[in-house]
């Protein structure tokens, strides 16, 4: 099977029974949401550790970064959201994170992205002027976020023209991932980002659909239906 063909593949991480410890706050970001629903989706028995601001900052300086999330096994830390997705995704199985190293490696760039593009926004969240925000996300909704998408659809693309997936022919944490991320570019707690800055992208509406009717994720937001209103 060429790379890029088939099913993305399945994976796990040994066969040993782990205690698994994900820590965040109670928010449906994709840093945390991915790895939370990839365990979900691969059945994998973990705790889902919520914390509140205030004891987000009495805990601050016993995390590895001094920051969150952190996925705890068998005790010992493991920090930063790429590391944390890909371990989940494997954990899973489900093909959620690729056997093939090709399609793994893939999974890990839009994984990245999702990164680099939570990044492009943090400024804007930071900046305490009025002002200098509202010309930060016209810059962000006009220009940086729809490059972003075009770059994102190329990528999809590249694994079938009319494809559902941005791996393979079934989900991985990677259509995870830009689900949960591109929700927060369109929900509106983004001022100054219109609600349908992702209409003119046919393809990464075509994935969002996809994860967001997957049954396993409807059965999450089940659970979670706070995190999950629709306007």
């Amino acid at each position: 099977m060429a790379p890029g063909e088939g099913k993305a593949g399945d994976s796990d991480v040994g066969t040993k029974t782990q205690k698994l410890s994900l820590v965040y706050v109670d928010s449906a970001f994709w840093r945390a949401e991915v790895p939370r629903l990839a365990f979900f989706i691969g059945g994998v028995d973990f705790e889902d550790k919520r914390l509140t601001s205030e004891e987000f900052r009495e805990k601050k300086s016993e995390f590895p970064f001094g920051q969150i999330p952190v996925l705890y096994v068998d005790g010992k830390s493991v920090a930063q959201s790429g590391g944390i997705c890909r371990f989940a995704g494997k954990k899973a199985g489900k093909g959620l994170y690729p056997r093939d190293d090709f399609l793994a490696a893939k999974v890990d760039e839009v994984i990245d992205f999702a990164s680099d593009m939570t990044s492009k926004v943090a400024p804007s969240l930071r900046e305490k002027d009025p002002e200098k925000r509202v010309e930060m996300r016209k810059v962000l909704a006009e220009e940086t976020l729809p490059n972003c998408f075009a770059m994102l659809e190329r990528v999809l693309k590249e694994n079938g023209a009319n494809s559902n997936y941005f791996v393979g022919n079934s989900l991985t944490i990677a259509d995870l991932a830009i689900w949960r991320i591109m929700w927060w570019f369109t929900n509106g707690i983004l001022d100054g980002i219109p609600k349908d800055i992702a209409a003119p992208f046919t393809g990464l509406c075509r994935v969002i659909n996809t994860v967001d009717s997957h049954p396993k994720v409807v059965e999450w937001k089940e659970k979670y239906p706070q995190h999950y209103k629709k306007d």
